[in-house]
């Protein structure tokens, strides 16, 4: 058996390698002080140690003898770290990567004994171990000077073993291993004026690298694992860059196509792409064309799919080729693919335009005498019949003008091209604005304007020719005036008359204003003349194929706009004399005209369509700004309506279907500012509703007392009474003249009334839509939400506080007539509610009785809606997580809503209890949760979002709080108990059936309540204890750890809340306490923290004999914590604290004292522990359990010296405490020494060296 001096000394040599500094200098301390007294037993011990512990004799040595590491330490590093790689024979990537990661670390700079070690274990006839040739492999690419003089004979002895490789990982990491060789070979050729060896060649390697090559073209790429197969591919293309020419050229016929034939077998294209482009840069020296045979229809021909990036890349990479062949042979390759462009293969055809365009672009001083050639040929496929083709020809042709081709003899045809594809129908637009090409777009484009195969081409000319005429205009460019005396000629000749109108369209917004200072007579001059000329007749003879109606409409459109654009440019002065001539004759005579106008148009259909089509061009108008276009468009309407009327025949039963919006669009102007808008809109009403009598039926001459008042109503229109003209109408309108199928669109019409400019109609539309709504809203059933939904748009855009408060009643109303529709409509709106979303929901609770209903129904879904679901993180990790459901989110928000309107102060008054039982209930629910995706960003038609996600407050809060959820719980149940006391029944009775829910997140925030209500002694004074004593009790055996935890909580919070009771309950509270403190499914000791605190809480008020029989059992419990694994603070705190206090219970017990010896040295030692709050529980508690201990100098020195706030000199207490232990209590100084030993391995640092001190002393 060891001695006490040889288990300390062994004791301290295990603290050694402590990873703390200090603990390491004083265990060093305290060996030198043993060495002093026994140095043979010391040094024999430490030689025993060393040999036994090599590793430990690693690091010690490392950490106390050397500052840097030594030469024969890193021999001994690459020994071990070579061994530890190689050790087992099988691959484990962990530890044997990290050895070989420190292998090739080293390598950096020891590569001579680097490689002295792994050459031991690479020898020739011995298949190595796989790490071994990865870290070759590594150390090339890392050290590239260090290592290329070993090549040579690595790869001498890799050769042989090749043939020996049978499993598919050793033949991965020899293709590795020679792809990384021949790029550090490469990089070194590149390289040879920083090379420490420059006489080194290519050829020193050629015939190593070709031999390795036959193998693995001729076995090894023919595998069928494909990530094998890719990295024999592209060790094949790294080493083909040091094969002989003539070994290379021999071999570049049959390795390109097997290389090109791993297309068919592997997915990933790009990778073999990237292959072959270095096989390219090989084969460019080697005159062999098979490559562009093959590579041409095998992969540049392949469509691309857009949508994946390496299908892309694959085809880049592919294109990238032929830029390093053209380098070499460009007649060769320029040949090959122009010839290719009349193959009668679709693809074959666009692959060839595919290459033609990227060899334009990259290859740009090559092609340049090859420009007129590549012009000749395109025009094989400019005939071509495949759209896809002509794609291609298209991209080809930009290509070219971007370079300068279009210049050049032939170029004008591929203008041409385009211009004739531009006119055909549904193409898309080319824009013709090439800034290599303007001499010749311009003025050759201005050609295609005038000829009719081309008009369908005029958008895209006219916005090129702009384009390229802005630019000419602004550098000042001298041709850009065009003569036209010379070429207009040649424009207009055999033009037909609508390519004129075209030609004046496009040519006035380009016309510089200053040319119409001297001209502008000359041009009103030329445009009469046009509009006087052959032009707008009707043609005959063979003219007549060339124009119809629509052209003579077209062309009168454009002398319009050509008006237009001389009135925007003319000086102002001489325009105004024009139109100040005759300012009232040419107004008079627009309006007949206009007028005139459109009772030809409705006299071709006098019907409600025909009347419909006319009133759409009107009634823009009708809500404009201006006065005097208001009345302007009221009278053609008024006048229209009259002529319709007194034309109108009626020879079937035909429903005036459109009634309800013209007197949407009409009722409202009524209220006008303007009195002659006013006067006018009560004449068309009048109108309208005897056309739909005359649809019903009656005579021409019959009068209809109800609508006749309207007449009455008129004649006051310069001072009106609003309140009678609303009257008027609304009786109107609900009367039985206006059919039950014209009630919806009126209701829409008067929608759109609400956002009018003038805010007098803006209020009637409200007024009248309410008027609607209350009367005959309850037949409205299907069009609830869509009406719900226009006015969450409207709300958006009414800016008049008045009619804001209609709208509201508006939605009140619906949800007095349709309440489950109203709910359900306005839930689902998207989540976070906007403003106007959230004054809807504020409007449902100005009434109380209705908001009352609504809270009901609320509160009654979200008791049975499930509140998130579980859903993948991601489809690359597992676990789940929680997503919040909609409908819960939306309706929590409405409540709130709905609370902030003050009249709903008697619904939330009377259903308190179950409003706030519901609501903390659904703040447990969002515990942890996240809100779903689509609601994680606000829309950008929303406003203030930050004000918006303060919405989410009552449901989601905790989502980004998590950790303060219990105690914000905690204080809302202490507020409660302070100022609520009267209502909390009623909240525990509708809280109590909760406590069984399924989810452990509302069980949790309902026990956190309830733990806290039992700190407040309101709970006994409301006769409440019992059943939160009895709900406590239960959640003892909750499946939640914190739920329990909080339990455990709440039942110690008696002592405070209800200090009386503690004795009533002991054998409950004890029970559950020494439970707690055995708790084994207690992540973070939280519910043993709560135990022992409430413990220490109970027992200041429990009677000595409910305790005496279990001060040793608790004590015992205690124990184990003093020293706790998990380092939690508060748990040691708590177990000293409570060790302290269960002191008073043991007093002369001798099994007590005996307990307390045991735990006396873990109360010394933290004394010095880092956290203060447990150095004054030790303070606290040696000095209460000082009287057990049985010595009074040492009862008095921790009367003395321990008070929790005074400074304490640890050594000299330490050094005085040890004189009295050997005093007092000699008998138990080998207890004392084991004891102090076994905290060498404590988990603090101080403590540990509290421990080496205590025991040097």
């Amino acid at each position: 058996l060891l001695t006490t001096y040889q288990q300390v000394t062994l004791a301290l040599l295990d603290s050694a390698n402590d990873k703390d500094p200090v603990v390491r200098e004083q265990v060093r301390k305290s060996i030198l002080t043993l060495g002093k007294q026994q140095p043979n037993k010391v040094l024999s011990m430490c030689q025993d140690y060393l040999v036994k512990h090599p590793k430990v004799r690693h690091c010690y040595c490392h950490l106390l003898l050397i500052n840097d590491i030594s030469y024969p330490k890193i021999k001994s590093i690459i020994s071990l770290a070579s061994d530890e790689m190689t050790r087992s024979k099988d691959v484990v990537p962990d530890w044997q990567q990290a050895a070989s990661n420190i292998l090739v670390a080293v390598g950096n700079k020891y590569i001579n004994d680097i490689m002295e070690e792994i050459l031991s274990k690479f020898q020739p006839g011995i298949l190595p171990h796989f790490f071994v040739v990865q870290t070759l492999a590594s150390l090339s690419e890392s050290n590239v000077y260090g290592m290329v003089p070993f090549l040579n004979a690595i790869l001498g002895t890799m050769l042989p073993m090749l043939g020996m490789a049978k499993q598919d990982n050793m033949k991965w990491v020899f293709s590795s291993a020679l792809s990384h060789f021949s790029e550090s070979i490469l990089e070194y050729l590149a390289n040879l004026d920083k090379a420490p060896d420059p006489t080194v060649r290519k050829d020193t390697f050629s015939s190593d690298i070709y031999a390795a090559y036959d193998i693995l073209y001729c076995s090894w790429l023919q595998s069928r694992e494909s990530k094998l197969r890719l990295t024999v591919a592209e060790a094949v293309g790294s080493m083909s860059h040091l094969m002989a020419h003539d070994k290379l050229e021999e071999q570049l016929p049959k390795l390109i196509p097997t290389i090109l034939s791993l297309y068919k077998k592997n997915t990933e294209h790009y990778v073999i792409s990237k292959v072959g482009r270095p096989l390219m840069t090989a084969a460019v020296n080697v005159p062999t064309c098979t490559v562009i045979v093959i590579l041409l229809p095998l992969q540049v021909c392949a469509p691309v799919d857009y949508s994946n990036p390496l299908t892309v890349k694959n085809h880049n990479e592919v294109l990238r080729c032929f830029s390093i062949l053209a380098n070499t042979f460009p007649d060769r390759l320029v040949m090959f693919v122009l010839q290719k462009l009349e193959n009668s293969n679709e693809r074959i055809r666009m692959g060839s335009l595919a290459v033609l365009r990227h060899l334009i672009n990259s290859s740009t001083s090559i092609m340049e005498t090859k420009k007129l050639l590549i012009l000749a040929s395109i025009r094989q496929p400019l005939a071509d019949h495949s759209n896809k083709v002509k794609k291609r020809v298209v991209q080809v042709i930009s290509a070219m003008a971007h370079h300068g081709y279009l210049e050049l003899e032939g170029g004008d045809l591929l203008v041409k091209f385009i211009i004739q594809h531009c006119a055909l129908p549904d193409t898309y637009y080319v824009r013709l604005s090439y800034p290599q090409s303007v001499l010749v777009l311009w003025p050759m484009l201005l050609y295609y304007l005038t000829p009719g195969q081309y008009s369908n081409a005029t958008t895209p000319l006219c916005k090129s020719l702009t384009l390229l005429g802005t630019k000419k205009r602004a550098s000042q460019e001298p041709n850009f005036n065009i003569d036209f005396n010379e070429q207009g000629r040649c424009l207009l000749e055999g033009a037909p008359f609508t390519r004129c109108a075209t030609e004046m369209y496009f040519f006035y917004p380009i016309l510089p204003g200053r040319h119409l200072h001297s001209h502008l007579d000359a041009t009103l001059a030329k445009l009469d003349d046009f509009g006087k000329s052959d032009a707008f007749k009707k043609a005959s003879g063979i003219f007549s194929l060339l124009k119809n109606d629509l052209d003579v409409e077209k062309m009168k459109s454009t002398l319009i706009l050509c008006y237009g654009y001389v009135a925007l440019h003319a000086p102002e002065d001489q325009i105004l004399l024009y139109l100040l001539l005759f300012p009232q004759a040419l107004y008079k005579d627009t309006f007949n005209a206009l007028q005139e106008l459109l009772r030809n148009i409705l006299v071709r259909d006098l019907s409600p369509d025909g009347l419909q089509s006319v009133f759409k061009h009107i009634e823009e108008w009708l809500s404009s700004g201006q006065d005097h276009e208001r009345e302007r468009a009221m009278n053609t309407t008024a006048h229209i309506l009259e002529f319709y009327f007194n034309n109108l025949h009626v020879k079937n039963m035909v429903t005036f279907h459109n009634l309800g919006s013209l007197l949407g669009r009409l009722a409202p102007r009524c209220t006008d500012p303007n009195p002659l808008v006013r006067r006018a809109a009560i004449d068309c009403i009048y109108t309208l509703l005897y056309i739909q009598l005359r649809y019903e039926g009656f005579s021409l001459d019959y009068k209809d007392d109800s609508v006749e008042r309207l007449i009455t109503l008129r004649e006051s229109m310069d001072n009106p009474d609003h309140s009678v003209l609303y009257k008027t109408c609304s009786e109107l309108i609900i009367s039985k003249r206006l059919p039950q199928q014209q009630l919806n669109t009126l209701i829409f019409m008067l929608f759109e009334g609400l956002v009018d400019s003038q805010s007098n109609c803006s209020r009637a539309s409200s007024v009248l839509l309410n008027t609607l709504l209350k009367h005959r809203g309850a037949g409205l059933q299907d069009l609830v939400s869509e009406m719900l939904e226009v006015l969450h748009i409207r709300l958006q855009m009414i800016s008049e506080d008045q009619v804001k408060v209609s709208v509201a009643q508006s939605i009140l109303i619906l949800a007095t007539q349709h309440l489950q529709t109203v709910i359900n409509t306005l839930i689902s709106f998207p989540l976070p509610f906007d403003s106007w979303s959230c004054e809807m929901w504020i409007a449902l609770g100005a009434d109380s009785k209705l908001a009352s209903q609504i809270m009901e129904m609320l509160m009654e879904k979200l008791n049975i809606m499930v509140p998130y679901v579980d859903k993948k993180e991601s489809m690359m990790r597992g676990g789940l997580t929680k997503v919040a459901t909609s409908h819960p989110l939306a309706m929590t928000c409405a409540l709130k809503e709905m609370m902030l309107n003050g009249q709903s102060q008697d619904a939330v008054v009377s259903l308190f209890p179950q409003l706030f039982s519901s609501l903390l209930v659904r703040l447990g629910s969002s515990l942890g949760v996240t809100l779903p995706k689509d609601i994680n960003s606000f829309g950008t038609n929303r406003k203030s979002p930050t004000k918006l996600a303060a919405g989410f407050d009552v449901c989601g809060w905790v989502r980004s709080r998590h950790a303060l959820h219990i105690p914000g719980v905690t204080l809302l149940a202490r507020a409660m108990a302070k100022h609520a006391g009267p209502r909390l029944p009623a909240i525990v009775e509708c809280l109590c059936p909760c406590l069984n829910n399924i989810y452990e997140c509302q069980r949790v925030t309902i026990t956190a309540f309830f733990s806290e209500l039992l700190n407040h002694h309101v709970v006994t004074e409301l006769m409440m204890m019992d059943v939160l004593m009895n709900n406590m009790m239960e959640r003892i055996s909750d499946p939640c750890c914190t739920v329990r935890m909080l339990a455990v909580r709440g039942l110690g919070n008696i002592a405070v809340g209800s200090p009386e009771k503690v004795n009533k309950y002991a054998k409950e509270l004890l029970a559950a306490m020494s439970s707690g403190m055995e708790e084994k499914d207690d992540p973070g000791k939280r519910i043993t923290l709560e135990a022992m605190s409430g413990l220490s809480k109970v027992l200041l008020y429990l009677d000595k004999k409910n305790v005496q029989l279990l001060v040793v059992y608790i004590f015992m419990k205690i124990k184990p914590f003093l020293e706790s694994v998990s380092r939690n603070d508060e748990i040691r705190c708590a177990s000293i604290m409570l060790l302290g206090n269960l002191s008073k219970f043991g007093s002369g017990e001798p099994v007590f004292k005996d307990q307390i010896h045991n735990v006396l040295v873990s109360l010394l030692l933290h004394l010095s522990d880092p956290n203060l709050q447990v150095v004054k529980a030790c303070k606290y508690a040696m000095r209460v359990c000082a009287p057990v201990v049985g010595s009074e100098l040492i009862t008095t020195m921790f009367q003395n010296h321990l008070h929790e706030d005074k400074s304490l000199h640890y050594g000299e207490f330490i050094n005085d405490l040890t004189k009295y232990i050997i005093q007092d209590f000699p008998g138990m100084l080998n207890f004392y020494h084991i004891t102090v030993i076994q905290f060498f391995k404590s988990n603090w640092a101080e403590v540990r060296a509290g421990a080496a001190m205590f025991i040097g002393r």
